[in-house]
């Protein structure tokens, strides 16, 4: 069976609730910084986007994609693989180094989905605790029918969520350096179209999450600043999430990826086209 069809997730699924939960929305920042620190990712992301002067026209577009792909109707879902393997088709090229680079490779597809999968995991571990490996396992079957949705062959994921630790701390070790791209996405979060004082404080907090979550290597050679003060910052955002789910239902905690899942077209909020109209 074709993996899209046996998406969407519904509620049973562990992925229903671990990517539904607004925590994982910390990793914005380092989920995007570890995908451009791949120099043939960073590549398509430089000569096909404008994530530098419109990045949330990227990031709304991206949401809306995946997010359908993961929750929508099945209908919906298929189309969206469809959607997403369509504007895969025209990006190729080479990179600054000469390397012919193709945006349906399944090596970059994997590296993209894995940035998702390894940061919603840990980010909701943190939040509410250790999955048991069984229920990590289970969650990482999961999104393994979402790699494939993507275009990632059958059989290329890992077959166990210990073999996806180990893949991802190779691809990092071997393939991940600082590049162009990914400066220029810590450079920009000062300019986004936000309103003082969301502006600063956005660009403050996506640093300090990016400081906790990416590799120690990549955020010294990135020049992100990290100190015991910026670690308890972190802490202290994780636990506010925590208390949140504590106190806030599921119902309402899920309701942004409810509305986003339900519009028609991805959210314009603070994009281009939205400041000009």
């Amino acid at each position: 069976m074709d993996a899209s069809r046996r998406l969407p997730f519904r509620p049973g699924d562990l992925s229903w609730t671990i990517m539904r939960e607004p925590v994982t929305g910390l990793g914005a920042a380092p989920t995007l910084l570890l995908q451009v620190t791949h120099p043939l990712v960073a590549a398509g992301v430089q000569q096909y986007s404008t994530f530098r002067s419109d990045p949330f026209a990227r990031l709304w577009r991206t949401a809306d994609i995946m997010l359908k792909l993961a929750f929508g109707t099945p209908e919906v879902s298929e189309r969206q693989s469809l959607v997403l393997r369509r504007m895969h088709e025209r990006v190729r090229g080479v990179s600054d180094d000469g390397v012919p680079y193709h945006a349906l490779d399944p090596d970059l597809l994997m590296w993209v989905w894995a940035t998702l999968v390894k940061n919603g995991a840990d980010l909701y571990e943190l939040a509410f605790g250790r999955l048991t490996d069984e229920r990590r396992e289970r969650f990482y079957a999961e999104q393994k029918l979402v790699a494939h949705a993507c275009g990632v062959p059958e059989g290329r994921c890992p077959a166990t969520y210990a073999g996806f630790l180990a893949y991802v701390e190779r691809v990092v070790d071997e393939e991940l350096r600082p590049t162009e791209t990914a400066r220029v996405v810590i450079e920009t979060r000062r300019e986004l179209p936000l309103p003082w004082p969301l502006r600063p404080a956005y660009a403050e907090l996506s640093m300090v999450a990016a400081g906790a979550l990416l590799p120690e290597r990549l955020r010294r050679e990135l020049g992100i600043p990290w100190s015991p003060v910026r670690a308890r910052a972190f802490d202290t955002l994780v636990a506010a999430n925590r208390l949140a789910a504590q106190i806030v239902p599921a119902r309402v905690r899920h309701r942004p990826v409810d509305y986003l899942v339900s519009r028609e077209r991805p959210l314009r909020l603070f994009t281009a086209a939205a400041r000009r109209a």
